[in-house]
């Protein structure tokens, strides 16, 4: 019962700074007895409908509970390395989990609306940003064709040197345009992780000062 109480204190604590967070997730840890448990606050401004997030390496997921609403793990299982919940989410409202390693890092956390994200997601590492935005990049093309040509012909304005460092990879704007338009969600995901790969952009600060993302990035909700 103690515990309960303490939980559910912290939980309103958390949710009223909440109210002072940017829009995105809010995590924090906390330490209890032997156990290790963390937090994922709802500061996007909205309800949300789901919660997606990744590990850096295989967990098993031992315990889960939320204040302002629920969310249930439709993934299929306990254990993996990365997990959907659907369901509802108040804002500043908040999800604890608890997984074991207790070592194992959160990649990617990112709260949706349907199948869009909710706020700005958060991502430690390179393939977890390279899957939201080509995520994005699908829903977009999807939805609207020429907005998605559009953003892609921005891109490349903005970011002048690109053409030269494709074209030392034997593409150019419009070459890799095309390709974007006509791949699979897999195939985007896999083509945008081999040209990072390729520039050596193997970390998040790296990815975010080689080009200018503030077009995608707003175009995507993110």
């Amino acid at each position: 019962m103690f515990t309960k109480k303490c939980v559910l204190f912290l939980g309103l604590t958390l949710a009223l700074a909440g109210l002072a967070i940017g829009q995105g997730v809010d995590m924090r840890v906390f330490t209890v007895g032997t156990r290790t448990i963390h937090w994922f606050a709802n500061t996007s401004g909205q309800a949300v409908t789901g919660l997606r997030i990744a590990f850096d390496e295989p967990v098993t997921l031992v315990g889960k509970v939320e204040v302002f609403g629920g969310l249930e793990n439709v993934t299929g299982t306990d254990e993996g390395m990365e997990f959907l919940f659907e369901g509802k989410l108040a804002p500043h409202g908040f999800v604890e989990l608890r997984w074991e390693p207790a070592t194992a890092e959160p990649s990617l956390v990112m709260w949706l609306v349907g199948d869009k994200p909710a706020g700005k997601p958060y991502f430690a590492t390179v393939p977890a940003l390279i899957k939201v935005i080509s995520g994005g990049l699908v829903a977009l093309r999807d939805a609207d064709p020429q907005a998605f040509t559009s953003l892609l012909t921005q891109f490349f304005t903005v970011n002048t040197s690109l053409a030269d460092t494709l074209g030392s990879l034997g593409l150019s704007p419009q070459v890799l345009t095309g390709m974007l338009t006509v791949a699979p969600a897999e195939g985007i995901e896999n083509l945008l992780t081999t040209l990072i790969g390729s520039f050596g952009l193997d970390t998040v600060d790296k990815f975010m000062a080689a080009l200018d993302w503030s077009l995608v990035f707003e175009a995507l909700g993110l």
